[in-house]
């Protein structure tokens, strides 16, 4: 695309000619030949500094927020008000405005985005909806996959590459995963939802980019400016928060979800039991006559709320309950949601528990599962400040010797997290720190890989292992699967 037609409305100072553009992007390290460098001020660096560099690097042209930031000489610049803005609307017309012809459903909360998303995946799917997901998995539509960076909702270059991606290769419907980052950021500007869920916003979490839980909420009220007018909008009605901005949300359709029987609510779960199996309930909604009973082997009363979150916006969304139920009763959990396997005898329980919630969400499953004694590993969460830590660790240190732990074993998995994960000093600190304060014993290991071998060492089988922790622990199945086997090898 010529730089002038993707600048367009923005008051650009040409250079030579006029270049075709081949890449928008924020991160200067990423530029090429031909590439727009969009400068953006970001939370800890800002991009207006790295406008040489871009330049060095081949670009093309730059967009800057300040006029004295714009490249001396000839170099074509665009000054926008908000380069964040513009970094979302050039990159949604460099790839052709793919949300066009999409059917775009955001979803926001603290916890099971990942899970209900692909539930609602499976739900669309099983009505002929050609769902894809964007979010803390990548971009996922049939055989496409794509990993991304990491972000549960990427940066606008990012964003549009895959929302144009899945429309190209037949998707009807986007299950965009949106966090309070990318609503502050601005990652979703320009998006707007033909639908929304808003799961449980709970306090404590982010505290290093929100201050206070406040303002937490008032990040995830800016989620209500993207819905458009005839949207429907599930929300969990037994959750404060998020049955306020629910209520709040000026959509056509409102599905309120709740175990409690909320007046606010139109989907309601009741008569739950759950068990080492899962969960039955049963299922009464203004969007359909009578009652239904459902199954489903996804572990926990957090699963059950996934699923019922998903279930509702379905319902009003005009899917049937008998395709519903059957899509909920061969649910399977994703990787390290909830998950249960078997290793050398041993059973796991792997979960990405990475607030105080999360835990209390493990241990209940904990209390149904048979066991002969119970280990449990943690991963302290990386790049999240003490506080977080200090918080989880206390519940941990409550929890493992309320179920009686054999042994904790606490690690910063310095071995296996990528760079922006790695735990720091401060974080190790405060970790530790809470576990001695609670008086809980447990054993330190700095890598995943001693971590595991230990855990393989003071397990046996009819053991029950927890693997608990976020990006940390994303390998501990894989390694205590190594180090398990290895020891069963013949010397």
């Amino acid at each position: 695309m010529r730089l002038s037609e993707l600048t367009k409305g923005y008051a650009l100072k040409p250079g030579a000619g006029d270049p075709e553009i081949t890449l928008v992007t924020e991160d200067s390290r990423r530029v090429r030949p031909g590439a727009l460098f969009v400068a953006i001020a970001g939370t800890t660096r800002d991009g207006h500094a790295f406008v040489r560099e871009a330049l060095d690097r081949g670009a093309a042209a730059v967009v800057v927020e300040r006029p004295e930031a714009a490249p001396p000489g000839a170099a074509a610049h665009a000054i926008a008000p908000s380069t964040r803005r513009a970094l979302a609307v050039l990159a949604s017309r460099f790839h052709g405005n793919p949300a066009t012809g999409l059917s775009v459903i955001g979803f926001t909360g603290t916890f099971g985005k990942t899970t209900t998303s692909d539930i609602l995946r499976a739900l669309f799917e099983a009505a002929g909806r050609r769902p894809a997901v964007i979010g803390s998995l990548g971009a996922r539509f049939e055989d496409f996959y794509d990993r991304g960076d990491g972000l549960t909702t990427p940066a606008p270059p990012q964003l549009q590459e895959w929302l144009s991606a899945v429309r190209e290769r037949g998707a009807r419907t986007v299950i965009v995963e949106v966090t309070s980052h990318a609503l502050r950021l601005e990652r979703v500007h320009g998006l707007k939802f033909d639908g929304g869920l808003i799961a449980a916003v709970m306090p404590g979490e982010h505290t290093d980019f929100h201050r206070t839980y406040d303002d937490y909420v008032a990040a995830k009220r800016l989620f209500l400016d993207h819905l458009r007018p005839e949207a429907t909008l599930a929300f969990d009605a037994d959750n404060r928060a998020a049955r306020t901005l629910g209520l709040e949300a000026p959509v056509a359709t409102r599905a309120g979800m709740t175990f409690s029987g909320r007046g606010e609510a139109s989907v309601f779960l009741e008569s739950a039991v759950f068990d080492d199996r899962g969960v039955s309930l049963t299922v009464r909604s203004t969007f359909f006559d009578g009652r239904a009973d459902v199954r489903s082997a996804l572990l926990g009363r957090r699963n059950a709320r996934n699923a019922g979150l998903a279930l509702a916006y379905a319902v009003a969304a005009g899917i049937p309950m008998e395709t519903a139920r059957e899509v909920l009763e061969r649910l399977q959990p994703l990787r390290r949601r909830m998950e249960r396997f078997d290793v050398s005898g041993r059973t796991v329980l792997d979960d990405t528990a990475g607030h105080p919630d999360s835990l209390h969400a493990v241990f209940e499953v904990v209390g149904m599962l048979r066991r002969e004694r119970l280990i449990v590993v943690w991963a302290i969460r990386g790049g999240r400040g003490p506080h977080i830590n200090t918080a989880i660790a206390s519940a941990l240190a409550d929890l493992a010797s309320e179920h009686g732990a054999e042994e904790l074993i606490v690690t910063a998995a310095a071995d296996e997290v990528e760079p922006k994960d790695r735990v720091r000093a401060g974080e190790v600190d405060a970790a530790r720190a809470a576990l001695d304060a609670r008086g809980r014993r447990y054993v330190f290991e700095e890598t995943l890989e001693r971590a595991m071998a230990r855990t393989a060492a003071c397990s046996r089988a009819g053991d029950l292992v927890v693997l608990a922790g976020a990006q940390g622990m994303n390998e501990g199945r894989r390694l205590l699967h190594q180090v398990l086997l290895d020891e069963q090898r013949p010397r």
